[in-house]
């Protein structure tokens, strides 16, 4: 919830900005308001750009042995499993590495060095398949995701981002 403030001038908010929340703030101006909206549309495209630039074309994985090593093809659709992903990630979360596995999955890996670090995979199949190392800990299983990313992988990120 909004709350006025003390101050009488119009105030910059980059919470505001960055919120997509229907709550108005009142001491954003119609013309601060639309430039909010203009940089967060742009913010939105440039994210999309980096995503599509990420995942590529997938046309040199949909075939058997596509790296000369026996590799089983990885299907578009975890291509389009893997951008829906990275589409509902949030802005804050940078950008994975993508793996291209030699078993038919795409996967998307967070890295600090090698005992910090988180992978989702992606088969085609609407499952996705998780595993990191935090120090002693390991974490891994099977998720899926509905409307969102589940909460139990955006934390697991965070523990690599950290």
């Amino acid at each position: 919830m909004s709350r006025p403030t003390a101050y009488p001038q119009a105030v910059y908010d980059l919470f505001a900005c960055s919120s997509k929340s229907s709550q108005k703030d009142f001491n954003v101006t119609p013309h601060e308001e639309a430039s909010c909206q203009w940089e967060r549309l742009a913010s939105e495209i440039r994210r999309r750009d980096a995503i599509d630039g990420l995942l590529g074309s997938p046309k040199r994985y949909l075939t058997e042995n596509w790296n000369g090593e026996g590799a089983a093809p990885i299907p578009e659709t975890a291509f389009q499993e893997a951008r829906a992903f990275l589409g509902k990630l949030p802005a804050t979360i940078p950008l994975p590495e993508v793996i291209t596995e030699p078993d038919g999955y795409l996967g998307l890996e967070w890295y600090a060095h090698k005992w910090l670090m988180f992978v989702v995979s992606f088969n085609g199949k609407g499952a996705l398949s998780c595993s990191g190392i935090f120090g002693p800990e390991r974490s891994y299983g099977t998720r899926y995701m509905d409307d969102g990313i589940p909460a139990g992988i955006l934390r697991d990120i965070a523990k690599v981002l950290q």
